[in-house]
């Protein structure tokens, strides 16, 4: 079942796509395509519409639990308590380890989170406009308030909000002159795609469930439709599926900021340099769509296994047979075969063994798109998530051709309220 299925009309969005395999209307590409029914404007925007209403109201609840006025840090006060620091130690360790060919030098590098870093004099220093090009500095910054996220370690960051001369939307989005985007929208752009891509597959039963892909075949079959044969009818042979599995977990170049991406790479079972795209461009972009999901993945990693959490008991219990349990755990660790995928079953996500995990995954998904819009709203921001989840399904299954859409500057909608997190952005709106 969809992630709150009572609340949002998955079935709506969904029954205006098809699944159609390999797509000569669109070069060959197989997809979710829209079935251009009278109204399906209409409905789409309506789908958005209610996201939009249920995370303003979801939002509201989370901010209850924090005081109606927050206080602001001092220059002197260590802010983000010990007990985050020991939760967050592991991501923080990974940011700071420079990677290969890293602009770092190399000198000895603090792996933890300093004292400075948890003090508010450091957030001003590195939240500043001029951040279009930042330096190492600030991207750690920007690393460091995606993993207080990630975490759900909010209340620091509500109170760094809430200080008058703290401005988070500078930091918002920095893409650089490439397609890869550094700022700490990219947490909200990971997150809201997985979720919408996922639940809209967990609606179309026929393309991950045996029996349900048998039925639907065999209608086609009686109603002499095209058919497919069961390995083609398959969520992941389609570029929705595709794109969001390499923008939520490829690696970024040789750069060690890509906190946004663990979570995702950790429910998935895919390991950092399994899905290595140079650049996240319009050139791969392309490249989905075309072929079975495992040609997405690095030659070398095609047979490559992610031991799973409950991989690790069984291994060590054999191994303890011919060695100690110490010594067995020291070989394990040396050998970095720690659990590094959440989902039993590997490379299938909708599979019904999986489906424990995956409504934990989709539920912190929607938990983070909540503490991005509590956070934006603490600094006197807001997010249209209306226009987020119409761009979000129009780039997984929206088509050029027959247009199914408009498009408008943020500008010349007037009413508009002001703080928008992007207020220089196109909108678009289905038709």
């Amino acid at each position: 079942m969809a992630h709150q299925a009572h609340a949002l009309p998955w079935q709506t969005l969904a029954d205006n796509f098809k699944f159609v395999y390999a797509n000569t209307k669109y070069y060959g590409r197989t997809n979710l395509y829209p079935c251009l029914k009278p109204g399906q404007g209409k409905q789409l925007q309506h789908f958005a519409r209610v996201f939009a209403r249920l995370m303003d109201d979801f939002s509201a609840q989370e901010l209850e639990k924090y005081p109606d006025e927050l206080t602001p840090p001092t220059d002197d006060e260590i802010f983000i308590p010990d007990s985050t620091v020991k939760r967050i130690s592991k991501t923080v360790k990974y940011y700071k380890t420079p990677k290969p060919r890293s602009t770092y030098s190399n000198e000895p590098k603090e792996l933890r989170l300093t004292e400075a870093e948890r003090k508010l004099p450091y957030w001003l220093l590195n939240i500043r406009d001029d951040a279009s090009y930042p330096k190492d500095e600030v991207l750690e910054c920007v690393e460091l308030l995606k993993t207080l996220v990630s975490y759900g370690e909010m209340e620091p960051l509500m109170r760094l909000a809430s200080h008058p001369a703290v401005h988070l939307q500078t930091i918002w989005s920095f893409p650089y002159d490439r397609d890869i985007e550094h700022g700490w929208t990219d947490i909200k752009n990971c997150a809201l795609m997985a979720y919408l891509c996922l639940n809209m597959f967990l609606v179309k039963p026929e393309l991950y469930d045996p029996a349900s892909r048998s039925q639907k075949l065999n209608e086609m079959r009686k109603a002499r439709s095209p058919v497919y044969s069961g390995r083609q009818c398959d969520y992941r042979n389609t570029s929705s599926y595709q794109k969001m599995l390499v923008h939520c977990t490829f690696t970024r170049s040789d750069s060690q900021y890509e906190v946004c991406a663990l979570p995702h790479r950790e429910f998935f079972g895919i390991e950092r340099h399994m899905i290595s795209t140079p650049n996240w461009n319009g050139l791969a972009k392309a490249q989905v769509g075309y072929g079975p999901w495992s040609e997405l993945l690095d030659a070398k990693y095609r047979s490559w296994y992610v031991p799973s959490v409950s991989d690790i008991p069984t291994v060590v219990s054999i191994m303890k047979h011919f060695v100690p349990t110490e010594l067995a755990l020291q070989i394990l660790e040396h050998a970095d075969y720690t659990a590094k995928r959440r989902v039993p079953v590997p490379n299938d996500p909708l599979h019904r063994d999986n489906a424990e995990e995956l409504k934990k995954y989709l539920s912190y998904c929607w938990k983070v798109l909540a503490r991005v819009d509590m956070l934006l709203k603490a600094n006197g921001k807001w997010i249209d998530w209306e226009y987020e989840v119409t761009e979000c399904i129009y780039d997984l299954w929206g088509v050029p051709y027959p247009k199914m859409c408009t498009t408008k500057q943020a500008w010349e909608i007037s009413g508009r309220r002001e703080g928008d997190i992007d207020p220089s952005r196109v909108l678009r709106t289905f038709t």
